[in-house]
């Protein structure tokens, strides 16, 4: 995993070096109003170019080829097989593009595009790459809309859809105190907005997207006067070589609004840390000497693991597949899902270690009792 990270870190250096330039544009296309990202990069004397753009009534990503012809004029197209179904013929001229969009009956619509004033769309949400900085203009056009009310523990939660895509969560409703309503739901309103615009950028080169790249199933598996614990389960099919999934758990104190990582909450060894972003050094440390062999000979010792005599088997006795295990509170204890390879990620199994086999290795800083 560390070799995974110093891959990616070393990747977006190489990416930043040889990049010469990305436009972020709004404008029309006809009577449409759309936006844009143009990436330009240029290595070793070659020169490569893409972009992507949405209509403002649908977000969803369309990935578009592209060939510059000279310094000013660019060529875009959406090729999903052996047909352009659109293409776009733009010429910069200073910071705007103009030019003319055709479909595959070489019907003609002007198009012209300008720098995005993103001063229209500041908010708080946080963009971690400078290449998805039109999420903030999605952000601003996202409507959320209620669905269904369902109830847990007596607690009653109210689910909301998105408009734009397949994308639902929930919010806390009635029989919860206004202070945990507002304390909660902002952190809850941001899960579901990183969750919709992920699934309004997941696009394919292959074919349009409908807003359902990702497949997402959310449970509420845990709640008590002072934690929420959830999870998150997702598919996904962007597009790429091989389709993924993957699940994220999620424990929330519903008092002060913390989120707890699984460090927070259990500690195989004094050095634990869950920051991963600030120290990552240590982190690695800590999940490579304490959390991966401690959490196999727990889960060993319910489960009764063999190594099996088949390397086509799935092997839980491996230790590396349960350093950065995916994990889930719920009422009986918390579960624990392996990281496989991905040629063998049909090993993904969870298993449930109870509390009180836990409780001995309780963060002496978390708050609660293991129960």
């Amino acid at each position: 995993m560390k070799k995974y990270f110093l891959y990616l870190f070393l990747l977006y250096s190489t990416i930043a070096i040889c990049q010469s330039k990305i436009y972020y544009l709004e404008g029309t296309l006809g009577k449409s109003t759309i936006f844009m990202t143009v990436q330009v990069y240029k290595s070793d004397n070659e020169t490569s170019l893409n972009a992507t753009y949405f209509y403002k009534n649908s977000l969803k990503d369309i990935k578009l080829e592209g060939k510059l012809n000279d310094s000013n004029n660019f060529t875009f197209y959406f090729k999903p097989g052996d047909n352009i179904t659109e293409k776009f013929y733009l010429k910069k001229s200073g910071n705007n593009f103009d030019g003319f969009w055709y479909d595959s009956k070489d019907k003609q619509l002007a198009v012209h595009l300008e720098p995005v004033n993103f001063d229209n769309y500041k908010s708080n949400l946080k963009i971690r790459f400078d290449d998805e900085r039109l999420n903030l203009v999605k952000y601003k056009f996202l409507k959320f809309k209620k669905q269904k009310t369902t109830l847990y523990n007596n607690k009653e939660f109210v689910w909301y859809s998105e408009k734009h895509c397949d994308s639902d969560f929930f919010r806390l409703e009635n029989n919860f105190s206004e202070k945990n309503k507002t304390l909660i739901n902002p952190i809850l309103e941001k899960i579901h907005i990183e969750n919709t615009l992920a699934q309004l950028n997941c696009a394919s080169s292959f074919e349009y997207s409908q807003g359902k790249g990702i497949e997402g199933n959310t449970t509420i598996n845990f709640l008590n006067n002072d934690l929420l614990g959830f999870q998150v389960s997702m598919f996904w099919d962007c597009g790429g070589a091989h389709p993924d999934f993957g699940s994220s758990g999620y424990l929330i104190d519903l008092n002060y609004g913390k989120q707890y990582g699984i460090d927070d909450i259990l500690a195989f060894d004094k050095s634990v840390t869950g920051d991963s972003e600030n120290n990552f050094d240590a982190f690695s440390k800590y999940r490579n000497n304490y959390f991966a062999s401690k959490l196999l000979e727990i889960i060993t010792s319910i489960e009764q693991f063999k190594k099996p005599d088949n390397d086509d088997d799935c092997d839980y006795t491996n230790a590396e597949y349960w350093k950065f295990a995916a994990w889930n509170y719920t009422e009986k204890g918390i579960e624990f899902t392996p990281s496989f390879y991905r040629a063998a990620r049909n090993c993904e199994e969870s298993f449930l270690v109870p509390f009180e086999r836990l409780k001995k290795y309780k963060n002496p800083k978390f708050p609660y009792e293991l129960k």
